[in-house]
């Protein structure tokens, strides 16, 4: 079961958009289908940049004003993936990018 608040299912979209294509574009222009995991770890990393700065943006407080009284009051957003905050992620995206690049080099 997938879990998230308000844009976090951006996460998983953003990180497939961007490494399935990278891992397709490697294996095709080396010929050698094991390098797509180099591709897909590149595209996660890539993606992570992503995650970071839409995160960071769609969580940024906003200033606005209490209707009832007037003073001033700081909206927080909340999007999540798997109740972790989408900026976050993006520490947790090249971890996946590591494990995915090692999968090119057999042991």
């Amino acid at each position: 079961m997938i879990i998230w608040r308000g844009w976090g299912i951006l996460v998983p979209l953003i990180a497939a958009v961007i490494a399935v294509p990278c891992a397709a574009i490697t294996a095709e222009v080396t010929g050698q289908q094991h390098l797509g995991g180099i591709g897909f770890g590149v595209g996660l990393l890539l993606a992570a940049a992503a995650v970071f700065f839409a995160g960071s943006k769609l969580n940024a407080p906003k200033q606005g004003f209490h209707p009832a009284t007037g003073q001033p009051v700081e909206y927080r957003n909340s999007h999540t993936f798997f109740f972790v905050p989408m900026q976050y992620w993006a520490f947790v995206l090249p971890l996946a990018a590591v494990g995915a690049a090692a999968t090119a080099f057999p042991l």
